[in-house]
């Protein structure tokens, strides 16, 4: 098996944001900071969180590139983040970080192995079984 990164994307709420990035319809993932800087150019996995019980890699995308988006341009990408006006993770203070995604692929839902190793509340490193069948589909598409 081989390392994977996965990022945590929330989903205690009534939109379901991991669904939407690996069925490609949310195309930018914000972040307040930029917690996800090393994982740029990196294909990742979608690890749906606070939905269930236990954490789910549900997918995979490539992290193209990141920007910092200062408040007052928040709004020219609102419909690539998909966050509504007023929401937890809507644009507060100076601004918020974007992660442009690409590439989105789904996968049959299977926990995060417990064995993760967490960086913080955005990211992980785990063994993923999947690695070899998202790698041929990833490379063959």
């Amino acid at each position: 098996m081989a390392k994977m990164s996965g990022i945590f994307v929330n989903e205690n709420g009534r939109i379901h944001y991991a669904q939407l990035i690996v069925d490609g319809v949310k195309t930018i993932e914000t972040r307040n900071r930029n917690m996800l800087k090393c994982l740029v150019g990196k294909r990742v996995a979608i690890v749906r969180t606070k939905r269930g019980k236990l954490p789910m890699v549900v997918g995979y995308v490539t992290i193209q590139f990141s920007m910092f988006c200062p408040i007052d341009m928040y709004e020219n990408y609102r419909d690539q983040t998909l966050v509504p006006v007023g929401s937890a993770y809507d644009v507060h203070g100076k601004g918020k970080w974007f992660y442009f995604l690409d590439n989105a692929e789904k996968c049959d839902p299977f926990p995060l192995p417990q064995d993760s190793v967490r960086h913080g509340m955005s990211w992980c490193e785990y063994d993923d079984p999947n690695y070899e069948i998202w790698t041929t589909n990833y490379h063959n598409n």
